[in-house]
């Protein structure tokens, strides 16, 4: 069986085969062909007892084929995340909204303490306010660290 048919067997059975994927298929094919070619001639710089070395240019052309590799797999659905996405499943929220979601919390809470005209206070009440609000930012951002941890 041919890697082209591996693969469409493969995107067959995950449900999202497309005959447009065939173009992709046959490119991902030969870009493996390319990379275990490259791996070969890489290998084959090492010296005697030895391993190749990272720095060979043959290693490099490896790197490069791996990305186009990855790149291919993600297009069609071949890694997990790339499947879900074409699928139209996600995982919950995703980073951005949880940090838009944090930040309209602390807003909230910020919200909740007004604080009255600093020139109607006396300097014993200002101090009491002023220590009052770091007691409770602290507080405020210890619970969202906490929170952080737990997500």
């Amino acid at each position: 069986m041919t890697r082209e048919q591996v693969y469409t067997r493969q995107l067959q059975a995950l449900g999202v085969y497309e005959p447009a994927f065939d173009p992709l298929i046959k490119d991902l094919a030969k870009a493996e062909r390319r990379r275990t070619r490259a791996e070969k001639a890489w290998a084959a710089t090492a010296p005697p007892d030895g391993k190749p070395s990272f720095l060979d240019p043959h290693y490099q052309i490896v790197a490069q084929l791996d990305r186009e590799i990855l790149g291919y797999r993600e297009v069609m659905g071949l890694t997990p995340k790339s499947l879900r996405r074409l699928r139209g499943v996600t995982d919950g929220p995703g980073e951005q909204d949880l940090i838009v979601d944090r930040l309209d919390r602390i807003a909230a809470r910020v919200e909740q303490y007004e604080a009255p005209e600093a020139h109607s206070l006396d300097p014993d009440e200002a101090q009491a306010l002023a220590e009052g609000k770091t007691a409770a930012w602290g507080a405020l951002v210890s619970e969202l660290n906490t929170e952080a941890e737990h997500e």
